[in-house]
């Protein structure tokens, strides 16, 4: 009897470290033509990890356990310095290292915010609300009215007006910042007497980002165009620069 406990219980250790009680798989794939460092960050339950390197071509599945809310963005351009400290020109989480716990600084980075078995359904945004630095698509593994990809294929780096370039490296941006980091203006970042669907308007820029990248949400009170909604069983895929490479999963 004690002997069949030990196993029942073995196992159950064994299906909560391999997430089959979680509600949603997120793949995260690389397919850039660079490293990229993942950021995970949590407001509800945690995940098994808050940060980690993905070379071009790689793959690595999350288990998003239920009432999950949390973030994906990516670093880029990370190094260790002399003394051990880990940083990156963009998306920087200021830990110092590759995970990144506790508190979140937001930085001009593309972000997929994902609430997974929120009311039954899931819902997924990308936002370049706070900016921009990399492309990001994700496409749920159900397909319906409601749920379907969202995100930025475009390279917005390219085309970013040089007054909200954040980051850029030998000449080349790597990174655009949003109008309202740029200004900081109550009536570019709706707040004060802003702070309203009324009052908060689309700017130049809002409406550049918008014809780009028509899947992302672009500002504070923009439409419900770019949140998509699934049934809470639904698995996504998350890819960096989306193209055509092959994408091997990584341990």
């Amino acid at each position: 009897m004690a002997e069949k406990l030990l196993l029942i219980f073995v196992l159950a250790l064994h299906v909560l470290a391999s997430g089959v009680l979680s509600t949603s798989i997120l793949t995260i794939e690389n397919k850039c033509n660079q490293t990229v460092w993942p950021v995970i960050y949590s407001w509800q339950s945690q995940v098994s990890t808050t940060g980690f390197a993905l070379k071009t071509g790689e793959a690595r599945d999350i288990y998003a356990p239920t009432s999950w809310f949390g973030l994906i963005s990516a670093r880029t351009l990370c190094s260790t310095d002399s003394t051990g400290t880990f940083s990156c020109a963009t998306g920087d989480c200021e830990s110092g290292r590759i995970e990144c716990p506790g508190s979140y600084s937001w930085a001009p980075v593309t972000y997929a915010y994902f609430r997974i078995d929120n009311g039954r359904v899931n819902s997924h945004t990308v936002s370049v609300e706070y900016g921009y630095n990399l492309p990001l698509m994700v496409v749920p593994s159900k397909s319906s009215r409601t749920c379907s990809s969202s995100g930025c294929e475009v390279d917005l780096n390219k085309t970013c007006p040089k007054d909200l370039v954040r980051v850029s490296t030998i000449g080349d941006p790597v990174a655009c910042s949003s109008a309202c980091q740029a200004s900081n203006t109550p009536e570019i970042c709706c707040t004060l007497d802003y702070n309203s669907r009324q009052n908060c308007k689309p700017t130049v820029y809002t409406r550049n980002f918008n014809r780009a990248c028509p899947l992302a949400h672009i500002y504070a009170y923009d439409d419900n165009k770019s949140t998509f909604t699934c049934p809470k069983s639904t698995d996504y895929v998350i890819t960096f620069c989306p193209s055509s490479k092959t994408i091997t999963k990584s341990q």
